[in-house]
């Protein structure tokens, strides 16, 4: 059997976990120990995760790395560190004696651009952005706009404040970071110029038009179009789903297989929309996703071996926006949007539904319509987490697997284990063990009591009683749930869900 490596971004469940829940499809998934993986603020242990790298790779068929993991220890510790310059390109190296020890694996590499949110909070950033955060955003945002030429005399004036508000120490770390981190970046990209590895994808957490990291694209861009390597790398708002949609990669190019994909959105109007924390139309990013899973885009529904069906209306809203009605009710037919999904299900296709519409969650709307209509459990895959490129990676690797292995079982897990999360928990369960329980425990959404404490029970018996209620045709073939909460926090939780034996949905029997 084949086996494919995998370094994930970090130890959470969407990097960690989520690959070895996607359908199987004929290879054997070897990740790291979680005991040398990092925890947060804590990095990886870079030299034993670099050794357990080298002590496997002459088994493997194909190898994926993150290289924020294997230089920085993580994502949140690439935010961070520290480290002199020279170190960072000595754990680099790695790579080529990952090629030295094995010359016929297919390698695949993602490193990311150092994101800089436009928020004051230090959960995942130094400790200065709690005080400085928003003012950092905005000081990359104008500096942005002075190369390019487009301050006004008001962006100006507000630049002007911005750079009195900062304090020296701060923007000169934050800045050294960036420039230290970016020329590691441009390093490692050497290894897809001279052949070392196959494909590099770059992705762009909480990116924005203008800003550093829209600078620092700029870069990479051009290094890119200096080498014509515009068909071995890709470069696409991304973070937490790249390892999965690299996974899907190396699975296709191992069996020789490139999917045929149709996409179909909800409204005439949401491929340009530009999500919530990305830089462009979400067409162009689903281009992104379809390429780098070695997709082929195809315009006809006969031809296709997926469907990825994008829930989203002509724009993004918060609950409070008088123009959501207009967004979501006129310019968005989810009626029609069902429809097309159950008639590609009737022509045997492999649906994957990205639900996109809402940031943070499934669209609870959308869900109650396929449940109604007995179609939840016939879809090929289903995600509606975190970002809108979370979602659509995450969707198109589980519908891949699922093509490609057939693994009705594991269709199963993986859908039931999202709509658990995603809908249960991130559209419901989290906002209200936030509201009507933490603070009479004197906690707050980023400060629970521990993975495993009385918040997880909180929402082990919240998430239970919303989806038995909510969605009793998935509640039915769930024996029970098992939560725990990974970074100590509100925004993500660790659902296990585990399946009843022999019980099939209305949609199973449909």
């Amino acid at each position: 059997m084949k086996k494919i490596i995998l370094l994930p971004l970090d130890e959470r469940p969407c990097n960690y976990g989520y690959p070895s829940l996607l359908p199987k499809a004929g290879y054997d998934l070897l990740l790291p120990p979680k005991e040398i993986m990092g925890n947060k603020k804590i990095p990886a242990d870079t030299g034993a995760i670099a050794k357990w790298l080298l002590a496997h790779i002459g088994e493997a068929d194909a190898c994926i790395l993150s290289l924020d993991t294997l230089i920085y220890g993580g994502i949140v510790p690439s935010r961070l560190h520290h480290e002199p310059l020279e170190t960072l390109l000595s754990r680099a190296k790695t790579v080529e004696e990952l090629r030295r020890r094995n010359p016929r694996v297919k390698l695949y590499l993602f490193q990311l651009i150092m994101r800089c949110p436009d928020y004051s909070l230090s959960d995942e950033e130094p400790d200065y952005y709690d005080d400085c955060g928003r003012e950092l955003h905005l000081y990359g945002r104008y500096t942005h706009l002075e190369k390019l030429g487009k301050l006004t005399e008001k962006d100006r004036s507000e630049f002007e404040k911005i750079k009195r508000k900062i304090p020296r120490e701060a923007l000169s770390d934050f800045t050294e970071r960036r420039r230290k981190n970016l020329s590691v970046l441009l390093h490692d990209l050497e290894y897809v110029k001279n052949g070392t590895a196959d494909y590099f994808v770059v992705p762009q957490d909480d990116a924005a038009v203008y800003g550093f990291t829209s600078m620092d694209q700029t870069v990479v861009r051009a290094f890119f179009k200096e080498n014509t390597l515009h068909m071995k790398t890709a470069m696409y708002p991304s973070a937490d789903d790249t390892g999965l949609s690299l996974l899907a990669r190396a699975l296709c190019e191992l069996d020789g297989v490139r999917p045929k994909i149709y996409v179909h959105y909800a409204s005439s109007k949401a491929g340009g929309v530009v999500p919530w924390f990305e830089d462009r139309a979400l067409d162009e990013t689903v281009q992104y996703h379809i390429l780098c899973v070695r997709g082929q885009r195809v315009y006809s529904l006969p031809e296709a071996d997926i469907v990825l069906a994008v829930n989203m209306g002509s724009g993004m809203y918060r609950d409070d926006d008088p123009a959501r009605v207009t967004g979501l009710d006129v310019e968005r037919n989810l009626a029609a949007f069902v429809s097309f999904i159950e008639y590609a299900l009737e022509q045997g296709k492999t649906v994957a539904v990205g639900d996109v519409a809402c940031c943070n969650g499934s669209d609870g709307e959308l869900l109650r319509i396929l449940h109604g209509e007995d179609l939840l459990m016939r879809l090929g895959a289903y995600a509606g987490w975190n970002t809108s490129s979370n979602t659509l990676g995450t969707a198109l690797s589980a519908a891949v697997h699922f093509l490609l292995g057939k693994d009705g079982e594991g269709r199963k897990n993986f859908l039931l284990h999202r709509y658990y999360e995603d809908m249960g928990y991130m559209a419901h369960t989290r906002a209200f063990v936030t509201e009507n329980k933490l603070p009479a425990m004197g906690l707050d959404y980023f400060h629970a009591d521990g993975e495993r404490g009385e918040v997880a029970r909180f929402v082990k018996e919240e998430l239970t009683a919303f989806m038995r209620e909510n969605f009793p045709g998935l509640a039915v073939l769930v024996e029970n749930i098992e939560i725990s909460m990974p970074w100590r926090r509100m925004f993500e939780t660790d659902v296990a869900v585990i399946m009843k034996k022999g019980e099939q949905s209305e949609e199973d029997r449909s």
